[in-house]
């Protein structure tokens, strides 16, 4: 697809499975024996090793990228080995969707604190569109299936739209796989998340669970924008399981296809921190800037044969 096509698309909001019926959560017992050889990395300091959080360590994953920022990746130069800053589209120069007033620039948007990296939006001037400059991650490493973690904290403020999620690697859309995205417009704000699942891999008519309301959001009793949490996904080949803070918030039918069917390929991991566009509408307060979306780590588990 290509990229003007892609905006048209991508202003949709995700599709959602109905919420048909309860399901079994736990795995089997073949597959905790066929797996149960697969052991996970060890830290360097000799602690156990990094389990990600709500799965059952029986299920068999390996950690096979850990991008810590609070204690591996702290310089620029790191950051820049593991990941690009822009999106994949128009040869990996594409530096907004969704009519953002955001544009994805590298002057002072991923900071480095004590508590990890910051994508940082900065107003450049007088609000308006292409006048916010903001940060965004999109991993140089690309694969498919396995659990995607983050643990990141977001800022609060009318217009902004941080997000962390899963796209094609071969330029293709849909699918996407949206670990999660929060959103203030004045409706929605830092007290829900939002879990959805794009594209004809979708499958209503198989049975699932969920913690989502009718337009698709979890309310966590909080404001997300008051501390970290931890967002994830487990992904398998005809299933995707959302999680927040190790709650299990969906579990549903989902294949990695394109709408004509097609394979879809590896996924490369994207976090960025969005303002403005279709969904949050625009920034009202130059107050909110600079807006910071704090991450401080993102990982990802596999299984021996998860191609």
């Amino acid at each position: 697809m290509n990229v003007p096509n892609l905006l048209a698309a991508f202003a949709l909001i995700g599709t959602l499975v109905p919420f048909a019926s309860t399901s079994t959560l736990s795995a089997t017992a073949a597959e905790a024996a066929a797996n149960s050889e697969q052991k996970a990395t060890r830290r360097k300091d000799g602690e156990p090793p990094l389990a990600p959080v709500g799965i059952a360590a029986e299920l068999g994953y390996r950690l096979i990228k850990n991008w810590d920022f609070k204690r591996v990746i702290r310089s620029e130069t790191a950051l820049r080995g593991e990941f690009w800053t822009r999106y994949i589209y128009a040869n990996g120069t594409l530096d907004h969707l969704n009519k953002e007033w955001s544009r994805y620039r590298d002057r002072e948007n991923h900071v480095f604190g004590p508590n990890g990296c910051a994508l940082v939006a900065r107003s450049r001037g007088e609000l308006g569109p292409g006048r916010i400059e903001s940060g965004m991650l999109r991993s140089r490493w690309s694969g498919r299936y396995g659990v995607f973690e983050i643990r990141m904290k977001v800022p609060a403020g009318r217009g902004l739209w941080p997000a962390f999620w899963l796209n094609p690697q071969d330029q293709k859309w849909p699918p996407e796989i949206d670990v999660v995205e929060i959103v203030d417009n004045g409706r929605d704000s830092t007290d829900k998340s939002f879990h959805f699942l794009h594209g004809a891999g979708v499958d209503r008519k198989q049975p699932s669970t969920s913690r989502l309301d009718r337009h698709g959001a979890y309310r966590p009793g909080g404001r997300y924008s008051q501390q970290f949490h931890v967002f994830s996904v487990e992904w398998t080949q005809d299933r995707v399981r959302h999680f927040v803070d190790g709650v299990l918030v969906a579990d549903r039918a989902f294949r990695w296809i394109h709408d004509d069917g097609s394979d879809a390929g590896d996924a490369h991991v994207l976090v960025n921190l969005a303002v403005g566009g279709k969904w949050p509408g625009p920034p009202r307060d130059p107050g909110i800037f600079p807006a910071r979306l704090e991450l401080e780590y993102i990982r990802v588990w596999q299984k021996h044969d998860a191609r």
